[in-house]
């Protein structure tokens, strides 16, 4: 796991860190600036022109250090001081005035308008490094500065390289203006902001580079117990099968799902269960579905089952359902099962009088919304995406979107359940940890992905028996098929769900084979 930090409380973590270890400042800053460099230098050509965008504070010294490295690397570049230097100090200063002997590699000038900035970063294959403000901006920006980030994000032709966050970013929501980046340059943790909705459109991809102190002082530090989960902890969690292992001793899946004009839910949802590795698995259906799910599934049993005048799951076949819940060792209940009272009924009698391992989604999950549940021993999983949330809250997309943190957190500390909120990135949370993924792509952003991520930690969930194991991992298993199924081509938008299904195994199987 990888410790991430509001933008605003990380300056507090790195101070503390700095008077416990009598680490001064400037040699953070050195350390961050020549990694930068370095990282910099991996990703641009030899014929890129060069420009450094610098504020006043440390995030300036930050690019002041990197044009430095870019020099001693044979590298031309432009600092542009959009603040008078008189303003710089501490420890930016003196990094400017180190730059004074490397005239011959580095240029300065204070300009304050995009007229004369346009005149530096026209050409083509231009690099723009963004050292203005950093995770220490808050309020509005002068007017001047949303012009000339306005401009700057314009540009067709140019790759952009934020120095630890997007200048002018300061909510993951916010509807003000910020520059751009293809690439962000995290200091030594991520940074919250720039990880969600409108924060990550600006961010482009992450990469963090080490400043000389270990990450154990930032875990250490971490009050908010905010992740990043990582391969190598998706790897622990996977259960391998034992020499003797048959088919109802890894792993059994009951799944309640399925209405008349959403059988693919249920098809989806008991598919992706058997393939990411439980032994076995039963799909509970309306009787008159089971035609076509029994032949459209070779390998996952269907179980026929009285059914409403709209063909949804009825309250009479609650006998059935109970004696196949002490075969399984968990439940999968939800995926195209609909809004039918009735059928809620029913669910909201199995969810109160089964203890087992659960997981919930789609529809099923307004079967959840007004239940009081005495402390279950197997916590439920709820997979809820934004607008399903936000319905449980009784709260609007924007509220929730606003502050997803708390929100999150509480619910599930309130309601006792593990939350999944799938979203780019997905969470999830038990009250007490908050881990955001690490994988996936817009290819998940298809009809009937959710069913497919139900399944794969119903099928963790039966085997480990660890419901906030099972979570993380099942959402990392599912974003990493979704990016082995993308690789590295920009085609993003032409898979569907039963796609992602088919490469579960290659995702597993990638995860298992990888190295620490």
């Amino acid at each position: 796991m990888k410790s991430v930090f509001f933008n605003n409380e990380v300056l507090g973590v790195e101070k503390n860190i700095i008077n416990k270890l009598s680490i001064p400042s400037i040699v953070l800053m050195e350390n961050a600036g020549r990694n930068s460099a370095d990282f910099i230098l991996s990703k641009i050509n030899r014929i890129s022109k060069i420009v450094i965008l610098a504020g006043k504070g440390n995030n300036a010294g930050d690019g002041f250090v990197i044009a430095r490295h870019l020099a001693n690397s044979g590298r031309k570049s432009a600092v542009v001081l959009l603040y008078p230097h008189a303003e710089l100090k501490g420890d930016a200063l003196i990094n400017f005035k180190i730059l004074s002997s490397y005239k011959d590699f580095v240029s300065t000038a204070y300009i304050k308008n995009w007229s004369e900035i346009r005149e530096i970063v026209s050409e083509k294959n231009t690099v723009i490094i963004d050292a203005v403000f950093g995770i220490g901006f808050k309020g509005e920006l002068e007017s001047r500065l949303q012009n000339i980030f306005a401009e700057i994000n314009s540009l067709k032709s140019k790759t952009v390289f934020a120095v630890d966050t997007p200048s002018g970013l300061y909510d993951y929501n916010q509807h003000q203006v910020c520059l751009k980046a293809d690439y962000t340059i995290s200091m030594a943790v991520k940074k919250f902001h720039s990880m969600f909705l409108k924060g990550r459109e600006a961010s482009g991809i992450i990469h963090t580079v080490d400043i000389g102190v270990s990450e154990k002082n930032f875990d250490n530090l971490n009050a908010r117990n905010i992740f990043e989960v990582q391969e190598q902890d998706v790897r622990k969690i996977i259960p391998l099968r034992n020499i003797n292992s048959h088919k109802y001793s890894t792993g059994k899946v009951f799944v309640l799902a399925g209405s008349k004009g959403l059988t693919g839910a249920a098809y989806l949802c008991s598919q992706s269960a058997l393939i990411s590795g439980c032994g076995a698995v039963m799909l509970g259906i309306p009787d008159s579905l089971n035609t076509i799910l029994a032949r459209k599934l070779t390998e996952v049993m269907t179980l026929p089952l009285n059914e409403t005048a709209e063909h949804t799951l009825a309250l009479s076949s609650c006998k059935k359902i109970q004696e196949k819940i002490k075969w399984c060792d968990a439940l999968l209940i939800g995926p195209g099962i609909a809004k039918n009272d009735e059928t809620t009924g029913l669910i909201s009698n199995v969810i109160s009088e089964n203890d087992i391992p659960i997981v919930l989604d789609a529809d099923g999950l307004s079967a959840f919304k007004n239940l009081k549940l005495n402390r279950r021993k197997n916590k439920i999983i709820l997979t809820p995406h934004l607008g399903e949330f936000a319905n449980l809250l009784d709260v609007s997309i924007d509220e929730l979107k606003n502050n997803l943190y708390n929100y999150s957190v509480d619910y599930a500390k309130k309601k006792n359940v593990i939350l999944v909120l799938k979203g780019s990135p997905s969470i999830t949370t038990d009250g007490k940890q908050f881990y955001i993924n690490s994988t996936g792509n817009p290819a998940l952003s298809t009809a009937g992905s959710g069913d497919v991520l139900a399944g794969i930690i119903a099928s963790l969930y039966s085997r480990t028996k660890n419901a906030i194991d099972s979570a993380i991992a099942g959402v990392y298993v599912h974003g990493k098929s979704a990016d082995l199924l993308c690789g590295k081509s920009k085609n993003n938008f032409t898979y569907k769900a039963s796609d992602i299904v088919k490469i579960i195994p290659h995702a597993v199987s990638s995860i298992l084979n990888t190295t620490a």
